[in-house]
């Protein structure tokens, strides 16, 4: 019996290395290739690792002067969408799981309904709305549609982690002379970080590396994203490879440094939602 469960974590440890090793080939080739020269990158015979390493395209990259610009509107999006997901989500919930008002059942089911439309079809409506609002081409409408966006999944996330919290806890914090409000704050929120950990890491990434909307809701330079910014770095007639992928492991490092620094909670939130007792 050892013997097999031995055989068995052992295939497990070998299919799980095999699958992540293909998955981060891609970024580790992306990463040798901007650490190498111009002549190493364009030739007949490649080799995967430099034979001089070099940090000319990352020089280059930071003394382009829209690039620094991008990364700002980047992070400032996805921040500032993160933020403002995780605190009206957080209330919504709430008020889902604790609070008595009509249509509240109802509310509840139909936080996935914008999902049932894919995101093409809802580019024109919004875009749309933007003209008629005067946001096109800012920073707001980015955020706003982000919002919109991430709002369900961040409503479900915390509502189901919520529900997970004993009644008792509230009321104890209500006997003692807590609002609804501090009862959020200073008892469910630090109960529930883990999930809130997962709405602001994915609310975050999403904000950081979307590309339709802000492709379509930005047109000028100085309010582009870092996705529509690498656009840029492709020439019609001749593409600085290394450069690109320079730009590529600038745009990945600040998620993968997100994502490590709240790993903990970002992968006990999913798991206790994911494993939610159906209502």
């Amino acid at each position: 019996m050892k013997t097999r469960r031995l055989t068995t974590s052992v295939i497990q440890m070998v299919t799980l290395s095999a699958v992540t090793a293909v998955l981060l080939f891609p970024l580790l080739l992306t990463l040798l290739t901007s650490l190498k020269p111009a002549e190493e990158i364009i030739t007949t015979a490649p080799a995967l690792f430099p034979r001089h390493w070099t940090l000319d395209n990352y020089r280059t990259l930071f003394a382009l002067r829209d690039f620094p610009r991008y990364l700002w509107n980047s992070l400032l999006v996805a921040s500032l969408t993160a933020a403002a997901t995780t605190v009206i989500a957080a209330m919504a919930a709430y008020a889902l799981v604790w609070m008595r008002f009509p249509g509240k059942r109802a509310m509840g089911r139909s936080v996935f309904f914008t999902y049932m439309f894919p995101d093409i079809l809802l580019v024109i409506p919004l875009f749309m709305v933007c003209y008629e609002l005067a946001l096109l081409d800012t920073r707001t409408a980015l955020v706003l549609t982000y919002l919109s966006l991430s709002l369900p999944f961040g409503i479900w996330l915390l509502k189901s982690y919520f529900e997970s919290i004993p009644v008792s806890i509230l009321e104890a914090a209500r006997l003692d002379g807590c609002s609804e409000f501090q009862c959020l704050w200073k008892v469910v929120l630090p109960v529930a970080m883990p999930a809130v950990a997962a709405v602001a890491v994915l609310t975050f990434v999403m904000g950081w590396s979307e590309y339709l909307y802000a492709n379509t809701l930005i047109t000028t330079n100085a309010n582009r994203t870092i996705a529509i910014g690498l656009q840029t770095l492709a020439g019609y007639h001749r593409t600085d490879y290394g450069l690109l992928a320079a730009a590529g492991i600038v745009m990945v490092a600040p998620v993968v440094v997100f994502f490590l620094a709240v790993q903990k909670y970002l992968v006990e939130g999913l798991a206790f939602s994911t494993t939610k007792r159906p209502e």
